[in-house]
């Protein structure tokens, strides 16, 4: 067991912690070497939150866009955030109620001989 509150991803070179250069190498532009900006104007939102999204880091690790459609290849949209356990509840079973592609679409029967386990 690793004890509480240590990091067990250690990194070096420039993508260490106190490198002079991980602010060139990383994303968020984060590390010693990031130089503050000398302005009298406040940062923008994107200045601010320079770390990446939930749906970047998907598709970033695992190649999983959920931003474009699947079907029309257009930009995904929020359009609301459901935390009401009950409505939740209403919709899951919602969807096992409904007939999978596979029950309405069966697959024919296999022509070829059972295989044996000793053969």
């Amino acid at each position: 067991m690793p004890r509480p509150r240590v990091n067990l991803t250690r990194f070096h070179g420039v993508f260490a912690p106190n490198s002079k250069h991980r602010a060139l190498v990383t994303p968020a532009k984060r590390g010693k070497g990031n130089q503050a900006k000398v302005s009298d104007e406040p940062p923008t939102p994107a200045e601010r939150r320079a770390s990446m999204s939930w749906a970047r880091r998907l598709k970033r690790v695992f190649n999983i866009d959920i931003e474009t459609c699947l079907a029309c290849g257009s930009q995904v949209r929020i359009i609301a955030c459901i935390d009401e356990p009950s409505v939740i509840e209403k919709i899951l079973t919602h969807l096992k109620e409904k007939p999978s592609a596979a029950a309405l679409h069966p697959l024919p029967e296999s022509r070829a001989p059972p295989l044996s386990r000793f053969d």
